[in-house]
């Protein structure tokens, strides 16, 4: 298993333009949407309800900085840019919002129903081998 951190460069940082998460009081929190018409959570923000179709009633909404790990898969493909292998899963978090993420941890280190919280970090580095910062899921 290649180390990450000795594949990215720390003297820089890269953060995507579109960032649907917010830092606050010391969490990380997704920003999703919630439906003021049936009170359902969704992510990504949409501008139509999935589950009653209201498109005037959809607000933002930050969702809860912790979960529970539903399901995950150790990724060996090699791709630019990621470190190999590398784990993603999938967390359902307390607003009823199952997410797509990285996991901070190998898969050894895991097990599902382990509960995790959000946080920002590498999870890959772009042409330049600057790491590309996002969100992704930590052991609590």
């Amino acid at each position: 298993m290649s180390n990450a951190k000795a594949e990215l460069k720390p003297d820089r940082e890269y953060f995507p333009a579109s960032r649907p998460w917010k830092e606050e009081n010391g969490e990380v929190r997704l920003i999703g949407m919630r439906c003021a018409v049936c009170g359902t959570h969704a992510f990504p923000a949409k501008d139509i309800c999935h589950e009653c179709g209201d498109e005037k009633g959809v607000e933002p909404a930050l969702l809860s900085p912790t979960g529970t790990l539903y399901s995950f898969s150790e990724v060996h493909a090699k791709m630019k840019g990621f470190p190999s292998p590398y784990v993603v899963g999938y967390v359902d978090l307390e607003n009823n919002v199952r997410v797509f993420g990285q996991v901070e941890h190998t898969a050894a280190e895991l097990k599902v129903d382990e509960p995790v919280r959000i946080v920002l970090g590498p999870v890959k580095s772009n042409a330049d081998g600057v790491p590309v910062i996002s969100y992704k899921f930590r052991k609590r």
